[in-house]
Formats: C-alpha cells, sequence, structure tokens
C-alpha cells in the first residue's frame, strides 16, 4: 500500500484527490497538509511514501517543503501536482531533485500512471513540462556536445533513463546485456558526479538529449 499525504492549501482540491483516489487499492490517503510548514510539522510523522507538492501555498511554499524534505528525507517520494509550468519553477524542482512533475489538468489515468511510476523508482515528467524546459534551451543545444564527458553510447543511455526505461528495456533497446547497460550507468553516474534519476533528467533536459 502506497502512503499518500497531500500538501495543499485548497480543501477543494484534497478532496478532488481524495474522491479520485477512493477505489485505488493500491493507495492510501494518511495525511493532508495546507501549507510547507504544516507538513513538516505533522505530515511527515506519519512516514508517508509520497507527498503530493501543490508549488503555490503560503506561509512555506512546496519549493521550500521540498528542499528541505528532499535534503533531511531522501527517500520520500516527491510528485509535484500544479498549475505552474513555466521554465523557473520547472527547473528549481529539478534541481531540488523531485521524482515527478504533473500539472492539475492532468487526466485520472495519467495521475495514477505517475504515481506507480514514481514508486517503482522512475521519474514521471509530464510530457508538456519537458517540452517547457527542451524549448527555453534550444539556444543553448549546439554547445551541449563540447560540454559533456559522456560517449554517444552513453548519452544514449542516459537518454533512455530520462525516457523512464528500466535496465532490462534499455538493454532490449539498444541490444547490450544487463551487464553491459549496468556498467554504463555506473560510469555514467561517476563521471557526472550524480546518484539520482531525477538529477539524471535533468542533465538530459540541460543537454538537449530528449529532442534526439
Amino acid at each position: 500500500m502506497i502512503k499518500i499525504v497531500i500538501a495543499d492549501d485548497h480543501q477543494l482540491i484534497i478532496d478532488g484527490i481524495k474522491s479520485l483516489l477512493a477505489n485505488e487499492n493500491t493507495v492510501q490517503i494518511v495525511g493532508e497538509a495546507k501549507n510547507g510548514e504544516e507538513l513538516l510539522r505533522t505530515g511527515l510523522l506519519i512516514n508517508p511514501d509520497l507527498i503530493l507538492m501543490d508549488l503555490g501555498m503560503p506561509i512555506m511554499d512546496g519549493i521550500e517543503a521540498s528542499r528541505k524534505i528532499k535534503k533531511d528525507f531522501p527517500a520520500i517520494k516527491i510528485l509535484v501536482l500544479t498549475t505552474y509550468a513555466d521554465q523557473k519553477n520547472i527547473k528549481e524542482m529539478l534541481k531540488i531533485g523531485v521524482d515527478g512533475y504533473l500539472l492539475k489538468d492532468a487526466g485520472k489515468d495519467q495521475f495514477i500512471e505517475a504515481i506507480h511510476t514514481i514508486m517503482n523508482e522512475k521519474p514521471y515528467f509530464d510530457p508538456r513540462v519537458t517540452a517547457v524546459v527542451m524549448k527555453s534551451l534550444q539556444p543553448q543545444k549546439n554547445n551541449a556536445n563540447t560540454l559533456t564527458p559522456l560517449t554517444l553510447r552513453e548519452k544514449e543511455i542516459v537518454r533512455l533513463i530520462a525516457e523512464g526505461k528500466s535496465t532490462h528495456e534499455i538493454a532490449a533497446t539498444i541490444h547490450l546485456s544487463l551487464l553491459t547497460v549496468e556498467t554504463h550507468r555506473k560510469n555514467i553516474y561517476t563521471k557526472l558526479g550524480m546518484n539520482k534519476i531525477a538529477s539524471l533528467v535533468r542533465y538530459a533536459i540541460d543537454e538537449g538529449l530528449l529532442d534526439q
């Protein structure tokens, strides 16, 4: 059972999410908070698996709350659920290392998919969110290949990881053994000084790899 805490300053949104997930037997809403301060004070005591995080909350917004949670409780997954689709907020949340970013007008199926994808240790980012960041980076893409220390094969694997593919799926896609793919993954993390999939997703977006 996936234990979820909802952080949103609108009760209508909280009630709507509860109603949406009421018949999902794999998830359980265990708490709610109207701002980041309340979330940190009481919501984390429930030890949730996943937090549905709004950005525009009073007292402490979702950005600051996410920053503190990822620093002190990195095992807790965060799915941003917001109306904000601007590149500043998106890139800041990617920098913090959130596990997913979904817009509030997404459908139920996409919402459920995002939750389960994240709990299966894969990032989930609304395609519209990815498109916003990629568009903002287009003028810089010509310089991307000269700045990256990765080989062409490693870049390909980073792109596939960022698309949410598992090691088995990557191996099947590019016709390599599981051991070879795992070795490439370790080398990529070492070269880039990273240890989280969310960081690789951000790297792939920054380098324009998802536009290939």
